[in-house]
């Protein structure tokens, strides 16, 4: 009777705990930071086509007696010309956007999705850079090379989600508009 009993117990004990909803995945936001919490976007790009121009590096190795196989050897990545030109060429040439780096301390049950939350600033225009602004996942915030949105500092909000969670970071990330 006392093992009749005993089983019965043990039966109803696991009946109860498996009627429990199990929730799915998790989400872990408290530790979220950005290593790099600022961007800065030039709007004055200089954008001056390159030319090419004998490198003066190259030249001072060779009046130091060295020869240009040597060169090549010795100082690997020293070339006897250099393209000059202007800084933002290359980044709008190749459509290359503003970028920011991941974020940390976001952990959770993948896949994790990201949204901006919010966008607060007292001197510059929230909505042109809300419809420009871009954020994936790892918290990459990404803004196009060639935009309108005007100089000012602008504070962003984020949101991360997954399946079952949603949490916010607050004022997370700084991008400057020069």
């Amino acid at each position: 009777m006392k093992n009749i009993l005993a089983f019965m117990i043990v039966i109803i004990s696991l009946v109860e705990t498996s009627c429990h909803e199990v929730e799915i995945g998790y989400l872990v936001t408290e530790y979220a930071s950005y290593s790099l919490d600022s961007l800065v976007v030039y709007k004055d790009l200089d954008t001056t086509e390159p030319v090419e121009q004998a490198n003066p590096e190259y030249q001072q190795y060779l009046n130091w007696g060295y020869t240009p196989e040597q060169i090549m050897m010795y100082f690997p990545g020293v070339y006897p010309t250099v393209w000059i030109g202007g800084k933002d060429y290359f980044r709008v040439y190749n459509n290359q956007p503003w970028t920011g780096t991941s974020i940390e301390g976001v952990q959770g049950t993948q896949p994790i999705f990201a949204r901006i939350k919010s966008i607060k600033s007292s001197d510059g225009d929230i909505n042109k850079l809300q419809d420009c602004i871009q954020v994936y996942g790892n918290g990459v915030i990404e803004i196009p090379v060639i935009n309108n949105v005007p100089k000012g500092r602008y504070l962003v909000s984020l949101t991360f989600w997954n399946e079952g969670w949603s949490k916010d970071v607050d004022d997370c990330f700084t991008i400057i508009v020069k």
